[in-house]
């Protein structure tokens, strides 16, 4: 039995202002229409709250509102439309709801793929283990008990921020040459999916990371690849499947596909005979020119001077 107490308090809800996210030029068309009805302070996380009292999302909100982004819902049903729609960097989530308890919702949204890797801070009036092991069995990340200290509040959620940026770090690696060596034992190498992170993370979250490598690998060498064709293969829509992929690994999704491609263009570079067009054409570039830039930008040099610097 879940048990709960009333928590009531009276603060000035004063709202956070939101300052217009005006993505890098590299990345603005790729963002297009993702946050056509909210506005977001790009510096700052974004924080989904789901509770049903009124009090408890306005305390939550005022605590942590000059460090996040803040959405609210006050039900599971809800939370979880939310989450899946603008897929946030945290969800903090009281156990006991109408419509759909935290429980329900915490279940639900770790078992989706668009929301599985997203972190969860379940809010709790009950110190029972059994409901703690229940939560943690449906995936929650942490429990804080009501009544809480503020401080508390934003140390957890910052720790559980930091956690998730670990695993980003761990999911991208660095790809150039230099570094290869130096993050082989602790990074996951995107051209390997089946290598995994050294920080836990969720099958699903592999099992969608393995099959965004197959769907690319299999049709590196089409220029007309795009994301829209990768996200509609793996049954997301584009907006979706940019927030996952930038939650894993830090990188849009235009990005890392073309880390990808770079990385399978290198690889080809210095282990085979083949020439510089044949490989920029093989990896996906529309010309070879345009292979080139990307290289010299992503390495320093340019594929030729690697080919003369190895004396191929």
């Amino acid at each position: 039995m879940y048990c709960r107490t009333s928590h009531k308090a009276h603060f000035r809800h004063d709202r956070c202002h939101r300052a217009k996210y005006h993505p890098p030029e590299d990345v603005a068309t790729e963002l297009s229409g993702i946050e056509a009805d909210l506005t977001f302070d790009a510096a700052k996380p974004l924080l989904l709250i789901i509770d049903d009292n009124k009090d408890i999302l306005r305390l939550v909100s005022e605590l942590l509102n000059t460090s996040y982004n803040i959405i609210t819902a006050t039900n599971g049903r809800d939370g979880i439309r939310m989450a899946t729609k603008y897929v946030p960097d945290l969800i903090i989530c009281d156990v006991m709801m109408p419509v759909m308890d935290g429980m329900e919702c915490c279940r639900r949204i770790k078992e989706e793929i668009s929301t599985s890797h997203i972190p969860i801070l379940m809010l709790t009036a009950c110190s029972m283990d059994e409901q703690r092991i229940q939560g943690y069995d449906n995936g929650a990340d942490g429990y804080l008990a009501k009544p809480f200290s503020g401080a508390v509040l934003a140390s957890r959620c910052a720790s559980l921020i930091s956690n998730r940026k670990r695993i980003k770090e761990i999911w991208s690696g660095d790809t150039t040459p230099a570094a290869a060596s130096a993050t082989k034992c602790m990074s996951t190498d995107p051209q390997n999916p089946a290598s995994k992170p050294t920080l836990p993370v969720s099958e699903i979250d592999n099992d969608f990371y393995r099959r965004f490598i197959e769907i690319l690998k299999a049709d590196m060498g089409n220029s007309d690849l795009n994301v829209d064709k990768i996200a509609s293969k793996m049954g997301l829509e584009r907006s979706q499947f940019y927030r996952k992929i930038k939650a894993l690994t830090n990188y849009s999704p235009v990005e890392l596909i073309r880390r990808i491609r770079l990385k399978h263009g290198h690889n080809l570079i210095v282990s085979t005979d083949k020439t510089i067009s044949e490989i920029a054409y093989e990896t996906g570039f529309s010309t070879p020119a345009y292979f080139t830039k990307c290289y010299r930008d992503a390495y320093g040099e340019t594929p030729t001077e690697v080919r003369n610097r190895l004396g191929k």
